[in-house]
């Protein structure tokens, strides 16, 4: 009996390894578990995802770019979920995979805003219809990018990527 328990413990344990935002995204769009099943076990651990989004997605989809386009065995640069409201508003959450990942800022003085952690993230894009931040936290930088279309009127702000940024399941 103790055997058992022990073994339903370690099922248990490594069934809740997961990131939660990713596995319901995995759940509820099964070609986001189709995309993010084909990667490398290293890379599906870093896979992260927001709990709180500026607006209700109507779709959701996971990209990526690798060393070989199409083949998703290879090196991974990057992984991106793309979230859309079906109106004119794309919310972008980028994890960067690549070792040798780096920002440069060419040399400009960058705003900078907290995140709820004390990371420190740089506001990449502040313009009417742009909004980004970017950060590194243990070695693997991350970018979260609002792009609305001019005919939306409601207007986002960095706070609201900020608020995206820090809901982020890592």
């Amino acid at each position: 009996m103790k055997r058992i328990l022990i073994i339903l413990f370690i099922l248990l344990l490594t069934a809740c390894n997961g990131n939660a935002a990713v596995e319901q995204l995995k759940e509820n769009y099964p070609e986001i578990k189709e995309v993010a099943e084909q990667f490398p076990e290293s890379v599906q651990e870093k896979l992260a995802a927001p709990t709180e989004l500026p607006f209700e997605p109507k779709n959701v989809a996971l990209t990526y770019a690798g060393d070989m386009p199409g083949n998703p065995k290879r090196d991974i640069i990057h992984t991106e979920f793309i979230y859309g409201d079906g109106v004119g508003v794309n919310l972008h959450v980028t994890t960067y995979h690549n070792k040798n990942s780096t920002w440069s800022s060419d040399g400009k003085e960058m705003k900078t805003v907290k995140l709820k952690d004390g990371t420190k993230a740089l506001i990449d894009g502040n313009a009417e219809n742009v909004k980004q931040i970017r950060w590194e936290k243990d070695g693997v930088y991350y970018s979260v990018m609002l792009i609305k279309a001019p005919k939306i009127e409601k207007e986002y702000t960095i706070e609201d990527v900020v608020k995206t940024a820090n809901s982020m399941e890592y």
